[in-house]
């Protein structure tokens, strides 16, 4: 089944910087019709073009839409294909270990998760049809087992109203296995709240889900079994409605960032912002509030304004508070004051929003699924490409994981002190960027972006640049510079 996509461009807009007073961070938004009821969005090198595209569910319709990138942050429609009953939930990753990236969609009413496998070129083929014992209301892909190949978490909301974690370890085909079920407590009524990182530092990809009150962390044994290691309880909460994991700090740790009603009975349902900060083991002590827009809505961490500090990104989730709010991080888990971002209407968000570099200039664009007011025809995905936030280092395309130094030059000559620009891409991202002098690492930031100045003494060295993508997989670039 295909479609037209009806794009509508918008005009440009601005928000300020607190930080930086000239400052102006400014994007344009560009509006993708994908459907009646777009639910979430994810993105990946589908044809491996070197360009991120995005796929994005349509609950009413039941489909995803693929979109491909042609280049300049622009999109051209390339399929739709029937998902079965209310697609919520959407991943990406090579689950049949053919190097190209497939597609796992969490059906809400199905009681599955549907298994769409890459052609390799922006079309996908029906796979498998993961049956479960009842709804997937969020999903997240994680290689618990390091065999290279991602394997799916769902959690699942059975008909006997209990509330389950269940693990699915990917076989290489595109088939699965269940290898864990984790009973839960009670969990929100709202969707998407369960994140992987690796919370205890030990290389190995950890939870986070969300109950109705309580964020339970979930860390990954050797052989990939998971065990509950720490609790974390926002004050004053009536349920959880966002949760997001980043580095809010300069430390390896992830934090994480909790929104929240924190009184669903007044009648404007205030929300909060929690930070959490990681002692550096996986256990969280609570660093800070900020307000946030009134009634629900989701939270994200990217570094927005480009200056290689996480700042918060916060989704409105009713016709109460549309729009996207952007609070600068200073790099020691606070931020300042959210910023609306105008002339963006988001009116019924379910929560599904990216945040990449997808016009490979350095600066990290967001693409958000989006219903502007049900039955209204204003229904839309729209891609906000980030036009002048602080610049770093051209990337590499995402065909393939790679890395480049942009600065300074292979066998260059350099004075003591100097600065190191580097980025990463791949087909599903890149998370992680690492700088290694000698054998000795000296810098990494959790971005695909890297900028670090350092201080050497005379003589040749060699430096290397890692970058890990979201999967774990490494690639490094080596050269040498002749310090005079």
């Amino acid at each position: 089944m295909s479609c037209p996509v009806l794009r509508i461009v918008l005009s440009t807009f601005i928000i300020s910087n607190l930080l930086t007073a000239a400052a102006q961070i400014t994007f344009t938004d560009e509006r993708f019709v994908t459907g009646p009821l777009p639910t979430n969005v994810v993105s990946g090198d589908f044809n491996h073009d070197g360009l991120p595209d995005f796929a994005v569910t349509d609950e009413q319709a039941g489909s995803v839409t693929i979109l491909l990138g042609v280049g300049g942050g622009q999109f051209a429609f390339a399929a739709q294909i029937s998902t079965g009953l209310n697609p919520t939930q959407i991943v990406t990753g090579d689950f049949n270990h053919d190097g190209k990236l497939d597609l796992a969609v969490a059906l809400s009413q199905a009681d599955a998760v549907a298994i769409l496998l890459g052609n390799g070129d922006g079309t996908f083929r029906q796979g498998i049809s993961i049956a479960l014992d009842g709804n997937p209301y969020a999903l997240a892909a994680a290689d618990f087992n390091r065999d290279g190949i991602p394997d799916l978490a769902v959690l699942e909301h059975s008909p006997a109203n209990t509330f389950t974690l269940k693990i699915l370890r990917a076989n290489g085909d595109g088939t699965f296995t269940r290898t864990q079920a984790i009973p839960l407590p009670r969990a929100p009524v709202f969707s998407g709240l369960l994140v992987s990182d690796d919370f205890n530092i030990d290389g190995l990809p950890d939870l986070a889900v969300a109950t109705d009150t309580t964020v339970m962390v979930f860390t990954d044994s050797s052989n990939g079994t998971l065990h509950l290691h720490s609790t974390v309880t926002p004050p004053k909460t009536a349920s959880i409605v966002g949760l997001a994991s980043g580095r809010l700090t300069h430390g390896a740790a992830p934090d994480l960032v909790v929104r929240v009603f924190d009184n669903v009975n007044e009648t404007n349902s205030p929300n909060s912002e929690y930070v959490f900060l990681n002692s550096g083991s996986g256990t969280f002590h609570l660093l800070s509030r900020l307000p946030a827009s009134s009634f629900g809505g989701s939270v994200y961490v990217a570094d927005i304004d480009g200056d290689g500090l996480a700042d918060l990104v916060s989704v409105g989730g009713n016709f109460r508070n549309p729009g996207i709010d952007i609070a600068n991080g200073h790099g020691d888990g606070t931020f300042g004051a959210p910023i609306a971002v105008p002339n963006v209407d988001l009116i019924g968000n379910l929560g599904g929003l990216i945040a990449r570099d997808l016009n490979l200039d350095s600066r990290h664009d967001l693409a958000v699924a989006a219903v502007q007011g049900l039955g209204t025809g204003d229904e839309a995905t729209h891609v906000l490409v980030n036009q002048n936030a602080r610049t770093n280092c051209v990337p590499p395309g995402s065909a393939t994981l790679a890395v480049r130094i942009c600065t300074p030059a292979a066998n260059a000559g350099v004075r003591s002190t100097f600065t190191v620009q580097a980025a990463g891409n791949s087909p599903a991202g890149v998370k992680r960027m690492e700088l290694w002098v000698d054998g000795v690492k000296r810098a990494q930031n959790f971005s695909d972006q890297l900028r670090a100045t350092i201080r050497l003494s005379l003589g040749t060295h060699r430096v290397t640049v890692i970058g890990v993508d979201v999967y774990d997989s490494s690639v490094k670039m080596p050269i040498f510079v002749h310090v005079f």
